[in-house]
């Protein structure tokens, strides 16, 4: 990435994370890649998906390890000092990665942990107290602080459920502040998905753009919305500003935001919307 006096990363980020001033009723969002985001209202900080972490692999011809990320981490997790709740969606290394969360409980040593109930063991079997861990349930609201939360289901590309009938990948409609957030984590559109979102008002609308195809699923990587989906996703639940995730950090998993751009523009010409930079922070006022 070229120099932006606009974007911070290490410690600046993380001091702008903690030192931003949000007026009441307003959101601070800050974008970390893939589809990690930092929100921050008026006096609680929540992480989504945090992946904060290297990635890498060995070149098959030369055996060189080489990192699989198109960028760094923005910081690492045992930097994080200021997280009073971090959710996680599903139970990928991208989305809950124990190594990010078992540094965040070790710096921000009040903070709680949020993942579906399927998925709270794989924390507390990391070593992370259990009495700072919740497990989220599709459609049973619950609160951070002031901050209400309703889980919704995913499809990351099917609706999965466990034993239990709980299902194993959410996602999040946070109501922060005057502000309503929605984060689909990994998921599809399926039948019920725009009837849910649009039961309240969407101020902003953060969607995987990554897509699928039969390449990436014979590889076993599991797909998400493609630009288009998306985009019609966002524009049908009415929301204020979409935000696309989940398409810059992997080169076998990507996709273009131009296309999403260039569609939306064709399509919904009055629609807004936002391609954020890593470490890059909007200011959300409804």
């Amino acid at each position: 990435m070229g120099t932006n006096m606009w974007v911070r990363m290490g410690q600046e980020l993380l001091d702008d994370i903690s030192n931003a001033a949000v007026p009441p009723g307003a959101v601070a969002l800050w974008y970390l890649g893939q589809m990690g985001f930092v929100l921050k209202g008026a006096d609680t900080i929540i992480y989504i998906d945090p992946y904060l972490v290297e990635s890498w692999t060995t070149l098959p011809d030369s055996g060189v390890k080489v990192s699989r990320r198109r960028f760094p981490p923005p910081f690492a997790g045992d930097q994080v000092r200021h997280a009073h709740f971090v959710l996680g969606t599903h139970n990928h290394s991208d989305h809950i990665n124990v190594p990010t969360l078992i540094g965040i409980a070790a710096s921000s040593l009040t903070s709680r942990f949020v993942v579906p109930q399927p998925h709270a063991g794989v924390l507390t079997t990391a070593g992370i107290d259990a009495t700072r861990v919740e497990g989220a349930r599709a459609f049973q609201e619950f609160h951070l602080g002031g901050v209400t939360v309703m889980p919704i289901p995913a499809a990351h590309v099917t609706l999965e459920q466990d034993a239990n009938g709980d299902y194993t990948a959410l996602g999040y409609i946070i109501h922060m502040g005057g502000t309503t957030i929605f984060h689909a984590g990994d998921t599809v559109e399926y039948p019920g998905f725009i009837e849910t979102l649009s039961k309240q008002p969407i101020d902003i609308c953060i969607l995987p753009i990554n897509g699928r195809d039969a390449l990436r699923t014979n590889k076993n990587i599991i797909g998400n919305m493609s630009f288009r989906e998306a985009a019609d996703v966002g524009a049908a639940v009415g929301a204020k500003l979409i935000i696309p995730g989940h398409y810059d950090l992997f080169a076998h998993n990507s996709e273009n935001p131009a296309y999403f751009t260039d569609y939306l523009y064709r399509a919904y010409p009055a629609q807004p919307y936002k391609i954020m930079c890593p470490g890059e922070r909007l200011l959300y006022a409804p």
